[in-house]
């Protein structure tokens, strides 16, 4: 984990040296059952060099020891299905090409499954720290059964969304710097 943490630092100071590069905003959809935590989302870059840009970037995934294994890791381009992809990843994180055209904005989708071992899920956000400026615009869903009992949230929702058998909650953020991961405590 801490070697994670040293090469995503690696990166994101990179994108720093290169204030033309900025990560603005994310769109995210949680899914969580009684053993698995699902992460599907859209990550907003913006290119306002004069080049083009190829990204390697590093996706951490949680480490707690109520959480078991990563599956089902996916990163597309949705404009350009060519331009990003996963290039390899294991149970600490994925490694991730973002190709960003000059002057232009490219939007993947990213999403990984994650098994759980007990009542406690989490997304990674607190690394938005390292950059010093945070998202724009941020939107976070979280979408479970009513069988489940959420204890804990580590951000207080804006919105609830019922249906007969499921329950969403709704976060919208606006110049966002997260300070602490997405968790979620549940029974």
């Amino acid at each position: 984990m801490q070697r994670s943490v040293i090469i995503l630092i690696c990166i994101l100071l990179s994108f720093q040296l290169y204030g033309e590069l900025r990560f603005y905003r994310e769109d995210l959809h949680f899914t969580l059952t009684d053993s698995t935590f699902s992460i599907d989302g859209l990550y907003f870059l913006r290119n306002s060099s004069e080049q083009i840009y190829h990204q390697r970037l590093f996706y951490p995934f949680p480490q707690d020891s109520l959480y078991g294994k990563v599956d089902t890791v996916f990163c597309t381009n949705i404009s350009r299905s060519d331009s990003s992809r996963v290039i390899q990843w294991d149970q600490k994180g994925a490694h991730l090409l973002v190709i960003i055209p000059a002057r232009d904005t490219t939007v993947a989708c990213i999403g990984y499954q994650q098994k759980l071992m007990g009542g406690k899920a989490e997304y990674i956000l607190e690394t938005t720290s390292f950059w010093g400026r945070g998202f724009e615009q941020a939107y976070y869903d979280l979408t479970f059964p009513k069988t489940i009992t959420i204890d804990s949230l580590s951000y207080l929702p804006d919105e609830l969304e019922e249906t007969e058998t499921f329950y969403k909650l709704i976060w919208m953020k606006k110049d966002f710097l997260p300070l602490k991961n997405f968790i979620v405590e549940f029974k």
